[in-house]
């Protein structure tokens, strides 16, 4: 399925708007549910959905682990099971367990910005009629950390070259060398955006102050249909 950038947008916005205003497990798997649906519904092909289980597993992981945590670190409420010094509360699993699945929630609806190119935001954008600037500024925002880890991953295969596997080294030297390569990765991203920026100066960027593009993306009925449809759910959902 083909989604406008805009309908993407507007998608996104409501399921976080319900996810913050509305702080229960019911509402965080409900938006799960939602944001899953559209992201297999986004990469239909079976390598796209098995690359996206791949993920989600390992993410998985991450998740129940934070979640333990913040189960076992929040002791106010009424205590539910105890074993010496661990101490499980109802407020506890309430919010560990909900900030979890938000926390879950951020990272795949990130995610699945992060897929869209750059020029397609600006298409957005310009759409929305935002000042260049900010649109510029907005699809950079969104695209530095693929950028960042696009050259995280070439260092990596650089030190793989060389006979250096991250995954093979103690797990006490890991932070060393992760922290050894963050530092001239996140130099070298900032570097090629204030290189980019350069480029678009040079192209007569903020020359004019209305700007043509090449390609547009119109609204297809389905896109107006969904966003009809998300801000009436959101605005009924926020008032009742």
């Amino acid at each position: 399925m083909k989604l406008n950038v805009r309908t993407l947008l507007i998608l996104v916005i409501g399921i976080t708007t319900i996810s913050v205003v509305y702080q229960t497990i019911l509402a965080q798997l409900g938006c799960i549910g939602i944001t899953l649906l559209l992201l297999f519904a986004l990469h239909p092909t079976p390598q796209q959905q098995k690359r996206i289980l791949h993920r989600l597993t390992s993410l998985g992981r991450i998740i129940f682990t934070v979640m333990v945590f913040q189960i076992l670190f929040r002791r106010d409420g009424a205590v539910l099971w105890q074993w010496h010094s661990i101490v499980i509360t109802d407020i506890g699993i309430q919010y560990g367990v909900a900030s979890s699945l938000r926390f879950f929630l951020i990272i795949l609806v990130a995610g699945m910005l992060f897929d869209i190119p750059y020029y397609r935001y600006l298409q957005a954008f310009h759409a929305w009629k935002l000042p260049n600037e900010i649109s510029f500024l907005a699809a950079t925002t969104i695209h530095f950390i693929p950028i960042f880890r696009g050259q995280f991953m070439q260092s990596i295969e650089a030190l793989t070259v060389r006979g250096i596997a991250l995954r093979e080294l103690p797990l006490r030297k890991r932070p060393k060398v992760y922290t050894s390569l963050l530092f001239p990765v996140l130099a070298k991203a900032i570097s090629d955006v204030k290189y980019r920026a350069m480029s678009l100066e040079l192209r007569g960027f903020r020359l004019y102050p209305t700007r043509t593009l090449l390609h547009k993306a119109p609204l297809t009925p389905l896109d107006i249909a969904l966003q009809i449809i998300t801000v009436v759910t959101v605005v009924t959902i926020l008032v009742a």
